[in-house]
């Protein structure tokens, strides 16, 4: 089970990992709209969901064998990381309980929306051809309900609109249906929920609704929808009272200009749905690779102690400790990187041990023959913090050699003894 902190942690990469995709789609979805159509705007929001999923994947692993002190081998149980020292901060669980109310408050606030607009439809009756009438008008036809969604009709459906009219409004509301639009929504209502703390949310959520009526209303022209029946239809349709957080009402909070706008662009033909495609492909591909290419390391937790037959680090002096020396290892260690390129293989770094355990110098004694390899290991080395030598009951300077290994699968834990 995840501790509070697990559980802030992973909130604010998917956050981070979040707000990059829903910039990028921001920025790119006016230019893709105009030249591609309105469904691939629409398309391009699956990068936000690939991007929080990418950091809740397996990070890449970096093996790190055991701790090589000059002229000698250390036994893994030598070796104590920083993912194993991790303390439980104090103020964790307070951010768990701050983040629980904001959850809350939000989805109380969401829920009355629906509530609010549920009510104010009246009284719902099936018709005869599965469809359900309100004694209401404002806001719809709609769909609402999520188990199951359900298609609702004003109470003067068939004196508002023509026939023509009344099969466009029908076949708008089916093109939602039929594409799970309506699990979309909810899925955004739950996100508001989760990440209330971040601004950029209501934003995104705002924007993919009206990409989402867009594209649908670009479908409903492309299946052969007359564009000055469905303006007309859209024009005698009247605003809805509050939001309707699951649903997809017929005129919501869209901009109805922009909408009618829409309908004098030419529809999407076969090379524009392929360009579409593989662009949202790609980028929901891209952004979720670098999300999870730019998570921290993951480092095999292994237990710390000083096991039999193990030895001391030489001091640079070039003197043997003639008292017993206290195991050296890692007090605190950060992972490097890992490089945008996933190249694999081994640097051996040959740092130098300040008295107090600093990293005065950091080289490659053998290079991984990766330059970004070699690269990363050396600047994580270098904030490294060591348990130094002791000679005669002191700490002394010293050398110490530390192999790192850059591969993508977690290695088994306690193997791989360096010579």
């Amino acid at each position: 089970m995840m501790t509070s902190l697990e559980l802030m942690r992973a909130l604010l990469a998917t956050a981070l990992a979040g707000s990059a995709a829903m910039a990028v789609v921001l920025a790119l979805r006016g230019m893709v709209r105009r030249r591609l159509g309105a469904s691939a705007a629409y398309l391009l929001w699956l990068a936000v969901p690939a991007a929080l999923l990418a950091v809740l994947l397996p990070a890449p692993h970096m093996a790190v064998p055991p701790m090589t002190a000059i002229g000698t081998a250390m036994s893994n149980a030598a070796t104590r990381t920083a993912t194993g020292m991790s303390p439980v901060l104090p103020w964790s669980a307070l951010l768990g309980a701050t983040w629980l109310v904001g959850a809350l408050a939000t989805a109380a606030w969401l829920l009355r929306q629906q509530h609010r607009f549920a009510r104010g439809l009246g009284r719902l009756r099936r018709r005869d051809d599965g469809l359900w009438q309100a004694q209401a008008t404002t806001g719809l036809p709609a769909i609402i309900g999520l188990l199951p969604p359900r298609i609702v009709l004003p109470v003067d459906f068939e004196q508002r609109y023509t026939a023509q009219e009344r099969r466009l409004v029908l076949l708008h509301e089916r093109v939602h249906l039929r594409r799970g639009d309506i699990v979309v929504n909810a899925l955004l209502a739950a996100m508001q929920c989760l990440y209330w703390f971040n601004p950029l949310v209501p934003l995104a959520v705002r924007r993919c609704r009206e990409d989402q009526e867009f594209s649908c209303d670009e479908r409903v022209i492309a299946g052969g929808g007359a564009r000055r029946s469905y303006g007309n239809a859209m024009l005698k349709t009247g605003l809805v009272s509050s939001s309707l957080p699951v649903g997809c009402p017929w005129q919501g909070e869209h901009p109805l200009k922009e909408r009618i706008a829409m309908l004098k662009h030419p529809v999407p033909g076969k090379k524009q749905w392929l360009a579409m495609v593989l662009l949202s492909a790609g980028l929901s591909s891209g952004l979720g690779l670098a999300a999870w290419a730019a998570q921290p390391l993951a480092l095999p937790q292994v237990a710390a102690g000083a096991g039999a037959g193990s030895t001391a680090m030489q001091p640079a002096t070039g003197e043997t400790p003639d008292a017993p020396a206290r195991m050296p290892g890692f007090a605190a260690m950060t992972p490097p990187r890992y490089p945008p390129s996933m190249h694999t293989g081994q640097v051996l770094l040959k740092v130098e041990v300040a008295a107090d355990g600093t990293a005065t110098r950091v080289t490659v004694d053998r290079s991984s023959g990766h330059d970004d390899l070699d690269e990363a290991a050396m600047a994580a080395a270098r904030g490294w913090t060591f348990v130094p030598a002791y000679r005669n009951g002191s700490a002394v300077a010293g050398e110490v050699s530390v192999p790192v290994r850059f591969e993508m699968d977690a290695p088994s834990p306690g193997t791989g003894d360096a010579s």
